[in-house]
């Protein structure tokens, strides 16, 4: 047997036993079935998983089987539905299935920790969701970037700032490059725009009402990028930032920027262009 063909067995394997115990933990009253006479084994029958997915009985206890069934996306969610299974456990059913995992889009984060880690630093830094929604944000990245409380919640995100508002992100150097990393990096790091009905809708909006957005995205092109340098035209002078960024940060989907200086005049330049008060009242848009 070739590696391949090994590992997806194994992982045939282990998606069949994954179904099987959760469908165990189940109780038929607990999800609205009918109390039955005594079984031998406790939970729900394949039966009762497949009629509240949505798919033959047949093609559930394939996979139940651990044969070479491929189940789509939209399966893939009806059965975690299906089985009550928690977002860690849903999360995991996608990496069996071979789908990417869900991302949480409902700003769960924890945005006072989130607020309180970027207003500890001395550079630009500021963080986002999965759906580039920007949730925290220091002065020096207002300074950098433009001060996000100008903008409701609602609107208060990367991809509708940097092509709908003109005003946005205007001390770039080259605010143009800057979008199209924004685009290429959210289509390679998160699925959100595959399942979720809000992410779906904002690239739906931005396809059809901004052509040079549409022009990115039908690209395909993607990156997962660690490190970036970035341009910047402040009245302090030529800003020359380094990139660092770590994703997952207090809630998967999450990703925390930093844009360090590059060199010693950014540097010196930096503290020049940090406002005289450093506090948390931009972040809630007062």
């Amino acid at each position: 047997m070739s590696p391949t063909l090994e590992g997806d067995g194994r992982r045939l394997r282990e998606l069949a036993e994954f179904l099987r115990l959760r469908r165990a933990r189940l109780d038929p009253a607990a999800v609205g079935l009918p109390v039955r006479a005594r079984r031998r084994t406790p939970g729900l029958r394949r039966e009762d998983v497949a009629e509240r997915a949505g798919v033959s009985v047949a093609w559930y206890t394939s996979l139940e089987q651990g044969r070479p069934v491929s189940p789509s996306l939209r399966v893939v969610v009806a059965l975690a539905d299906a089985l009550q299974l928690s977002d860690a456990d849903r999360q995991h059913l996608h990496t069996l299935t071979g789908h990417p995992p869900p991302q949480p889009t409902d700003g769960s984060a924890d945005t006072v920790l989130l607020q309180q880690l970027v207003d500890h630093l001395d550079v630009p830094a500021y963080c986002t969701d999965a759906l580039t929604n920007v949730i925290a944000w220091n002065p020096l990245a207002a300074e950098v970037f433009g001060d996000y409380g100008r903008w409701p919640a609602g609107r208060r995100t990367l991809l509708r700032l940097l092509f709908e508002e003109p005003a946005f992100a205007g001390r770039l150097v080259d605010r143009d490059e800057y979008a199209a990393r924004v685009v290429q990096t959210f289509r390679g790091r998160s699925g959100a725009y595959l399942e979720d009905p809000v992410a779906i809708a904002l690239v739906d909006d931005l396809v059809r009402e901004h052509p040079r957005f549409a022009r990115l995205w039908g690209a395909h092109t993607v990156r997962r990028t660690d490190s970036d340098t970035l341009e910047v035209d402040h009245p302090v002078g030529r800003l020359t930032l380094t990139l660092v960024n770590l994703q997952g940060v207090a809630t998967p989907g999450t990703r925390f920027n930093a844009y360090l200086p590059a060199d010693g005049v950014t540097a010196s330049r930096l503290r020049a262009a940090l406002p005289p008060r450093v506090g948390t009242d931009a972040a809630s848009g007062s």
